[in-house]
């Protein structure tokens, strides 16, 4: 089996670890993982301003973590695909094991 990791790959998983890197974009996840959200919903949920909500979700979704849709004039976010979920159960499921 070939152990190596082509370059573009190498890249793409390095941000996507980069984008889950920071504590209010995990929450976000893990909120988006159980329902689709808009920035408002997200922001009082969390506790957090709009502002900083919408700079967290720009980083996640050039990760291609999150995807967003537009609904009248507000615009949903959702974790892009199951991978993503998978992703982040897996590593709660790690942290609280190592607890």
């Amino acid at each position: 089996m070939d152990a190596s990791i082509n370059t573009e790959t190498l890249n793409h998983v390095t941000d996507i670890f980069k984008a889950l890197s920071e504590t209010n974009r995990i929450r976000i996840m893990h909120l988006l993982s159980q329902s689709s959200s808009s920035v408002g919903h997200i922001a009082h949920t969390l506790n957090m301003g709009q502002s900083n909500v919408s700079h967290q979700l720009r980083i996640l979704k050039q990760a291609h973590l999150v995807k967003s849709t537009r609904e009248g004039q507000s615009m949903i976010y959702s974790i892009d695909d199951t991978h993503v979920t998978d992703l982040l159960k897996q590593a709660i499921h790690h942290a609280n094991h190592k607890l």
